[in-house]
């Protein structure tokens, strides 16, 4: 159940040292630099999030919103290495169906209640109970239960490879249980009360929240920030001309093409990193002819995902993909590319073409569009947001050309992000999609995440995230197995397997997998850009000597 390279389970309160990233983080001066007190860090997001309680919003943009307010037992690292923080150890049984954590103490919610080991139990319990998003992560777990006042016991059906990985996802965070018997899940979706460095004090929907310090912080001497506003626009171009300005202190998603212009600016900081976050399209199988296998290797073909990387990321800010679904960094990763070939599913419209004349498909009319036997048109419409990931309205706009080129038309249907994550989040009767334009990452490092709640058949909207609506016997044989499958070697095979499988029935699109940038006005220093696409801010602080000095006055 433990891997040495991802586990490090610390014993003492203080090993943490979350303190030491200000030494990665900030430019070579300000390594001596002594942390400041104060000052209010304005981060402009991109989307809109439709709901702040965990337990049904698992978007990732909604998860760098409350993690600065709500905590896990444990969370990932720079190198995606388990560190704890509401833990501070664990111990797994020689059955290994129970996993028992002892937990930090001293430490309460933002409501002045005690965060302990019934405050645990109660909050997953009641994701078992109330079927939240989230719990196809959670497959095989029985209940937890309060061992003492500061030991909690995980019970589990079966031995659970991931379970420890999987609690570092962000919605599985510890939230007061008793604001949420009191406000209800109606009430946390617009209230985070947790046991963070901040405290949520306000949320205005479609622009901003807001976060104010929490003074009882657990960790001493944090957070260095007075306050936290996460502003929304929606715009890349516009959120760039913001940092520059000093409007805002930091923003995500910049374009590739804009990184060279910022990175010249004297008074911003651009931090790139790979990313677990890959690109793919939507395909609802309950609307032929995505149920015909045929139908979605041609359309994996008949995309150039070179082409993408060059004309969207300026050449640098993606990747083309090397195996389904998961990228370099994840656990039991392996380049799954034929002989020869620089990605899965190479660009070959001329093939593409073939296989749809071989389902039935053919240009009787001669208008450049194909039909299918009975003179139906082949043509679809591709849902997508513009800026809710870097670079989505462009893709969405060469996928059209693409699909365009192999005789399938596709009209674009842009739609405001609250909006989207309400219409990709249906169960497959209310799906009205045929098309739709996502990315995923792996907030986890572990393929466990995408393999239970991704792909399996369990994990079919509104359970999880299988928008697909794909069912296969052979993938949920695969990730059931490496589910529970404790030796490395033997789950490693499992998930090899599964990923060799899912190029066999081509789910989805596949697409380029995104790099994660971070701009910031040089001086704020000590915050965190995580491949999982998180940016913490426990450990930021203000310079406020060269804000000043920039201008810049709030």
């Amino acid at each position: 159940m433990f891997r040495a390279r991802r586990f490090l389970v610390q014993q003492a309160a203080g090993a943490m040292a979350l303190g030491a990233c200000l030494l990665a983080m900030g430019p070579a001066s300000a390594q001596d630099m002594k942390p400041q007190y104060g000052g209010q860090l304005i981060y402009a997001q991109s989307g809109e999030k439709f709901s702040l309680f965990p337990g049904r919003n698992t978007d990732n943009g909604a998860q760098d919103v409350w993690l600065n307010a709500c905590e896990n037992l444990v969370e990932l690292d720079e190198d995606s290495n388990i560190v704890p923080v509401l833990a501070e150890s664990w111990k797994v049984a020689d059955d290994e169906k129970t996993v028992t954590f002892k937990l930090r103490e001293g430490v309460t919610f933002h409501d002045d209640t005690p965060f302990n080991a019934e405050a645990v139990a109660f909050v997953f319990n009641e994701a078992k109970e109330k079927k939240f998003i989230y719990i196809s992560l959670l497959e095989g777990f029985e209940k937890a239960e309060a061992v003492s006042e500061y030991e909690v016991a995980f019970h589990l059906e079966e031995p659970f490879a991931a379970l420890i990985p999987n609690l570092a996802y962000r919605p599985l965070c510890i939230f007061s249980p008793t604001a949420y018997k009191s406000l209800g899940e109606e009430g946390m979706a617009t209230k985070i009360v947790g046991t963070g460095p901040f405290k949520h004090t306000e949320y205005k929907k479609g622009e901003y929240v807001l976060f104010e310090k929490n003074e009882n912080y657990w960790q001493k001497g944090l957070p260095y920030l007075d306050s936290i506003k996460i502003v929304v626009v929606p715009d890349s171009a516009t959120r760039t001309a913001m940092l520059e300005s000093g409007e805002i202190d930091r923003t995500v998603q910049l374009s590739d093409y804009d990184l060279p212009r910022l990175e010249a600016n004297e008074n911003i900081r651009v931090r790139s990193i790979p990313s677990t976050r890959q690109f793919y399209v939507v395909l609802n199988h309950k609307k032929p002819p995505f149920d015909n296998v045929v139908v979605r290797r041609a359309l994996n073909l008949a995309i150039d995902k070179a082409g993408i990387v060059q004309a969207v990321f300026a050449g640098t800010g993606a990747t083309i993909p090397k195996a389904p679904t998961l990228s370099e960094g994840v656990y039991g990763y392996q380049d799954m590319r034929a002989d020869g070939e620089e990605t899965i599913f190479p660009y070959n419209p001329d093939k593409a073409k073939e296989l749809l004349a071989e389902a039935g498909f053919k240009d009787s009319d001669g208008d450049g569009i194909l039909e299918s036997a009975d003179g139906k048109k082949l043509s679809f419409t591709l849902w997508t947001r513009k800026g809710g990931t870097k670079g989505d309205y462009q893709v969405a706009q060469l996928l059209q050309s693409f699909l365009g080129d192999i005789g399938i038309g596709v009209e674009l249907v842009v739609m405001e992000g609250a909006a989207f994550s309400s219409a990709v989040s249906q169960a497959p009767e209310n799906a009205k999609y045929e098309l739709a334009l996502l990315s995923w990452g792996i907030p986890t490092a572990d393929p466990d995440e995408p393999m239970m709640y991704f792909t399996h058949t369990k994990a079919w909207k509104p359970a999880g995230a299988n928008r697909m609506f794909f069912s296969s016997k052979e993938i949920d044989r695969l990730a059931d197995s490496a589910h529970k499958e404790t030796d490395e070697a033997k789950r490693k095979e499992y998930i090899r397997q599964w990923m060799a499988q899912l190029l066999v029935e081509a789910p989805v699109i596949y697409l380029p997998t995104i790099h994660l940038s971070l701009g910031s006005r040089t001086y704020v220093h000590g915050d965190r850009i995580l491949a999982v696409d998180n940016y913490p801010a426990t450990t930021a602080w203000i310079d406020k000597a060269e804000q000043e000095r920039q201008g810049i006055h709030r």
